[in-house]
């Protein structure tokens, strides 16, 4: 048997965001800041590669990782050019994590006062398209 605030039920019965809410984390957030327990725990490599040579990069020099239902479901190296927010290189573990890392990217570059969202590079390819259509 189980029991859960009255307050939080009626929150989630009007459709209130709860403890799975969508957001970019910062490659520092401690939630991955352990890369052998962030695979284990979520079956999801990440790893800061700032310090790689650009060649050897494979998510980007800042890659934040998207956290989205309780799952880390893409990343994304974003970068801020004048009002546009850039998403260099941009992951995804599925097409079912677009929508998410939509929402991501257009409250991400309302946080840095941007007015607009670019994309540049998406992985898979074939999700680039789903992805633009979901931004706009």
């Amino acid at each position: 048997m189980g029991w859960a605030d009255p307050a939080a039920l009626a929150l989630a019965a009007a459709g209130a965001p709860g403890r799975h809410r969508v957001t970019l984390l910062s490659p520092f957030d401690s939630l991955v800041w352990d890369r052998k327990r962030t695979r284990r725990m979520f079956g999801f490599d990440h790893s800061l590669e700032a310090y790689l040579p650009r060649a050897k990069r494979v998510h980007g020099y800042f890659a934040m990782p998207l956290l989205a239902g309780g799952r880390l479901a893409g990343r994304v190296d974003p970068v801020r050019q004048g009002q546009t927010l850039v998403a260099r290189q941009l992951s995804l573990t599925s097409a079912a994590a677009t929508a998410a890392m939509a929402r991501a990217l257009r409250e991400a570059a309302e946080w840095v006062g941007c007015s607009a969202v670019a994309v540049e590079r998406v992985d898979p390819p074939h999700l680039a398209e789903r992805l633009r259509s979901a931004l706009s």
